[in-house]
């Protein structure tokens, strides 16, 4: 309850000062396109962490939702570099593989998180080559950072976002809310890790 009271904060204080995804300062759309059906675009919001650990924050395009992703400390900080543009003097792993990718005649052009299975969400990066598109199954942590780096969209499978995402905007006191948001069901604790 605490981790998912801070998260909230976060996200909600977060909002009051996000720029539009054209103007933030990570990677810029380089075109227009329609999400898949059943999918809806997203944005890197930001990185935030506490001392439970670090969760990505994504944001729908239309501003109605976020999805916060827990992701380990190393991706957090991989992705917050990306969308602040700063890079090491060496290649860090996902800048190891935008070159690949390139060098081997290929360029990401989306990312999609589709699927969240025991409390595990699940993603595809998609490469265009010349001659055809290729899928790979990817942890959303590194779909994301290499959608951050390369400009292109993120697409959010929407029961993924029915089932975990949250509201942009602060409930209102008086309305009835659920027992359990769909948030605390996605961070409650596997079964065997709670205390019986």
């Amino acid at each position: 309850a605490a981790c998912l009271a801070w998260l909230l904060f976060c996200c909600h204080t977060a909002m009051a000062g996000v720029r539009s995804p054209t103007t933030s300062a990570g990677a810029v759309r380089q075109k227009k396109n329609s999400p898949p059906p059943g999918f809806v675009e997203m944005s890197a919001l930001g990185v935030m962490s506490n001392r439970d650990g670090n969760a990505v924050i994504l944001r729908q395009a239309d501003g109605k939702r976020l999805l916060p992703i827990w992701i380990g400390a190393t991706e957090a900080y991989v992705i917050q570099l990306r969308l602040n543009r700063q890079r090491f003097q060496r290649p860090l792993t996902h800048d190891l593989l935008d070159e690949v990718i390139k060098r081997m005649g290929g360029r990401v052009v989306e990312v999609r998180v589709d699927d969240l299975k025991q409390n595990t969400f699940l993603g595809k990066v998609y490469i265009k080559t010349r001659n055809e598109l290729l899928v790979f199954d990817a942890r959303p942590s590194d779909s994301i950072a290499l959608a951050v780096g390369n400009g292109v969209p993120i697409y959010v499978s929407l029961h993924v976002l029915d089932q975990a995402g949250i509201d942009a905007e602060p409930h209102h006191e008086g309305k009835q809310q659920p027992e359990k948001s769909p948030l605390e069901e996605v961070l409650q604790p596997a079964p065997d890790e709670q205390t019986l």
